[in-house]
Formats: C-alpha cells, structure tokens, sequence
C-alpha cells in the first residue's frame, strides 16, 4: 500500500517451470507403459511415484521465490494425475503460486500470448525451439542455471 490506497505497480513478471525433466525427474524403474498402468488403475501416486523430486532445482525455487520472482509450475501430465501432482508438490513444499496443465504446444501458444511471462525453463532437449526466446533448456543436473538467467 502506498498512502492508504492500493498500490496500483504490476505484479513482477512470473517464471514458468515445467515439472516433468526438471522439477521431476524420471526414476530407473519408469518406463511410459508402467505410468500408463498405473494410472489405468486409479493409482495416480504411485505413477508420480515413478519420478524423483530433483531436489537442487527446488532449492533454485526456492532462491527466486524469495527473491520475490512469481513461480508457476507446469505440467504435461494426464488430467488423471494431476490431482496427485498437485498434493505432491504442496507435501514436498515447492515454491509456486499455481499449477498450470497443459501440453506443449498449447503452452507455447500461450507463453506467446502472456506479456507477463519472464521466461519458461524445461528440461526437455527436444523442446529447444518450442517456446521462443522465453524458453530456456535447464539441464536437471544443472538447475542453478535458472537463477542465473534472470
């Protein structure tokens, strides 16, 4: 607040951070046709299961967050799993202000769209050119690299 009234500044631009390949990282014992599984079979934590937590990419949340930086986190799942994903994430405290579900081609529509974008990491190699010039590859075994970024 600002003299009694509302401050009326912006919000700060918000950060996308894409779950799968960075946040989550997939074990040795996922394979997509197990996920599959166990998702058919009403068992969306034990699919979620499947990834790791990569804990040095939630601690370069974490760096942001209290830099004040919005964090949103994305998600390419299934609707199925979301619910899971979402419990996830409050349990193992990851810093973000919403959860975003979506698929990578509607997403980069809508990053393009968004002024209030700062940037969108991933972890996927394939996705390089998807997002524009918000789009930025951050190796999971290199999740420092988004601090440094902004």
């Amino acid at each position: 607040m600002i003299g009694g009234d509302l401050d009326d500044a912006p919000l700060p631009a918000e950060v996308y951070v894409v779950w799968e390949g960075l946040l989550g990282v997939p074990t040795t014992r996922y394979s997509v046709k197990r996920f599959h599984s166990r998702l058919r079979w009403h068992r969306p934590r034990a699919a979620l299961a499947l990834y790791e937590t990569n804990r040095a990419a939630v601690q370069a949340l974490w760096d942001l967050w209290e830099a004040d930086q919005r964090v949103a986190v994305v998600t390419y799942l299934p609707v199925a799993a979301v619910g899971a994903l979402a419990e996830r994430l409050d349990r193992e405290h990851v810093p973000h202000t919403r959860l975003v579900v979506s698929q990578p081609r509607d997403m980069s529509r809508l990053i393009a769209l968004l002024d209030d974008v700062a940037r969108i990491f991933h972890g996927f190699p394939e996705h390089n050119l998807l997002y524009g010039p918000k789009g930025f590859l951050v190796p999971p075994q290199a999740p420092e690299l988004m601090r440094e970024v902004l």
